[in-house]
């Protein structure tokens, strides 16, 4: 079974946990898919755990994609060390990385607007 799983940072900050949250409920409702959030740091549910469930659940292949807005060290190093990780002490469990949002043409969007409404 295959699984989508998006990883934000996780924050001290509760409003932005909730705003995280709230951001997979709406994926959730808006594509139809059973998809899941997990944290990489600071706040709960951490990766690692939510990793864990899903495979209990029957998940064998999982799209991670990182809810970041570069390709830096969270990226590049932390994630995929997790990932690999998991993969050697789950049986059978393979991930699939996406690349972090930069370049995505809806985000350079969004900034744009930001910048026109100034």
């Amino acid at each position: 079974m295959r699984g989508i799983l998006v990883v934000g940072h996780g924050s001290k900050v509760l409003e932005v946990n909730e705003k995280f949250e709230k951001l997979i409920k709406t994926l959730k409702e808006n594509t139809g898919r059973d998809i899941r959030g997990a944290n990489l740091t600071l706040a709960p549910p951490k990766l690692e755990e939510v990793i864990k469930s899903m495979y209990e659940e029957g998940f064998r292949e999982i799209t991670v994609i990182p809810y970041f807005l570069s390709n830096g060290s969270h990226v590049t190093e932390h994630i995929p060390k997790i990932l690999k990780e998991m993969e050697s002490s789950l049986e059978g469990l393979k991930f699939s990385l996406e690349s972090s949002l930069l370049l995505n043409s809806l985000v350079i969007k969004a900034i744009e607007e930001k910048i026109n409404n100034n």
